[in-house]
């Protein structure tokens, strides 16, 4: 349950609304099913387990990671998913007493099966686009740079913040770019139904043709291209690396612990206070199946930059660390190992949570992890270090306070996401002459409560970046 409640730490405010103007809203919400990793945070921001019919009041937050989901009940004859990667809070409307559910980001499918009476109301609002539903069945969701409303069954009126307005029918969607004014009404195809919502309602739609416009989304340039197509320069050269740093010293006096294989780092990580000690780990290859650090200060893990510290699965980070001051990662090499019955990774590979002056050197963190970096509430400095091959991006933020550097790193090869993206908060980022290398991602950031880059960056070198 820890990296559940990690993972979702940093949700803030909203880039969705589902509520209503003056009219009744839902009165009671229930998460009433939970499906992989979903945390929730309760109105203090304090992690709540996320049982089954777990009540959700006003404050409260609730997040999806990859492969993840949870069902909410919105007054029994109404209910709304949220898709993998997804992030909604709950608020009063106003001074009433009925809830509305915020959607900072990702899918929301909602399905009204009775009608709603003539005093009520259900709206679904982008910072950009507003729906207003009675009895319906389809999805909302957010992109990098455009709102999109289908819809399965019923109709909706969807009308713009200037006040453009259309009316869909089942078989339509609504798309509306950032920047237009005029919503753009397109056929609905079934290859335009998201599998999160087509595990609910499959039948209704069965029916919907094949192949049509999808209107404004993410478009990406081919890795190792530029946006002419002509060949770009490689600035990141795996086989030579970036070189190893000089180990770092505080003065501070440490037991050495030489430890020999995964098992054992992870018996001493489950069981000893590591607090003030060095362990120095060999060449080769260490099983660990996840390392989770709590409450320690001054430890320092010191490979050789052949060290690896691998995982066999792919459901579980390879570290993590809470509540950690004072933490070096030195010459590490961490990433997944799969056998060939697993296809893919839905965690991450490394992540900080309400830690402080957190040192990573001459460190490798590679896929399948569909994320290299993520965490919150912390204070990083990683130096020479690559962020590398990655499925989604190489840092996902929660936000929090603190302050993230990369000095002299390189992201090369990393998936469809933003480069670095999720909720920047008060953390302040500092990149300083790193190499951003034939990543897929059309954006270099996309952080969901900043639309300015939250960070200062000195000599970045860039190629073949689906952004460029």
């Amino acid at each position: 349950m820890r990296k559940k409640a990690l993972r979702m730490a940093g949700l803030m405010v909203m880039a969705l609304l589902v509520g209503c103007g003056e009219k009744k809203t839902a009165a009671t919400m229930h998460l009433v099913q939970t499906k992989g990793t979903v945390g929730v945070q309760d109105e203090k921001e304090k992690a709540v387990s996320p049982v089954d019919n777990l009540g959700l009041y006003s404050g409260y937050q609730v997040g999806t990671d990859a492969e993840s989901y949870a069902w909410i009940d919105l007054d029994r004859a109404r209910l709304a998913k949220m898709d993998q990667r997804s992030g909604i809070g709950i608020r009063k409307s106003g001074s009433r007493e009925e809830l509305e559910i915020s959607v900072q980001y990702g899918g929301l499918f909602f399905n009204v099966t009775e009608p709603l009476s003539e005093d009520e109301s259900m709206e679904i609002q982008t910072s950009t686009m507003i729906a207003g539903i009675r009895g319906t069945c389809g999805w909302t969701e957010r992109g990098t740079d455009y709102s999109r409303l289908g819809l399965l069954e019923g109709s909706v009126e969807c009308r713009t913040l200037d006040g453009d307005n259309v009316t869909i029918e089942a078989g339509q969607m609504a798309v509306l770019a950032d920047g237009e004014t005029q919503i753009q009404v397109l056929p609905l195809s079934g290859e335009d139904v998201p599998a999160f919502v087509l595990e609910e309602v499959p039948e209704l739609a069965a029916g919907l043709p094949s192949g049509t416009d999808k209107g404004p989304g993410p478009e990406t340039a081919d890795a190792g291209e530029d946006a002419q197509g002509n060949e770009s320069v490689r600035y990141y050269d795996p086989e030579a690396g970036l070189g190893m740093p000089e180990v770092p010293q505080d003065g501070i006096e440490r037991r050495i612990l030489e430890v020999g294989d995964g098992a054992e780092l992870k018996e001493l990580a489950m069981n000893e206070d590591l607090s003030n000690t060095e362990i120095h780990l060999g060449d080769g290859t260490y099983e660990v199946q996840y390392l989770g650090f709590q409450g320690f200060e001054n430890l320092s893990i010191i490979g050789t930059g052949k060290t690896r510290l691998v995982a066999t699965g792919g459901d579980e980070l390879i570290l993590s660390a809470y509540n950690c001051k004072n933490l070096l990662l030195y010459g590490l090499v961490m990433g997944h190992e799969l056998p060939p019955e697993i296809s893919e990774c839905t965690a991450g590979v490394v992540l900080f949570h309400d830690c402080e002056d957190v040192k990573l050197g001459g460190c490798d963190i590679y896929g399948c992890g569909f994320t290299g970096l993520s965490g919150s509430d912390s204070s990083i400095t990683a130096l020479r270090t690559v962020i590398r091959d990655c499925s989604g991006e190489a840092l996902y933020w929660l936000g929090g306070e603190g302050e993230i550097r990369f000095v002299e790193c390189a992201f090369v090869g990393n998936g469809e996401s933003p480069l670095f993206g999720g909720t920047a908060g008060s953390t302040a980022f500092t990149l300083e002459n790193c190499i951003m290398q034939e990543n897929k991602s059309s954006a270099k950031y996309r952080f969901y409560d900043r639309t300015d880059a939250p960070w200062e960056e000195n000599g970045t070198q860039e190629s073949g970046n689906g952004w460029q």
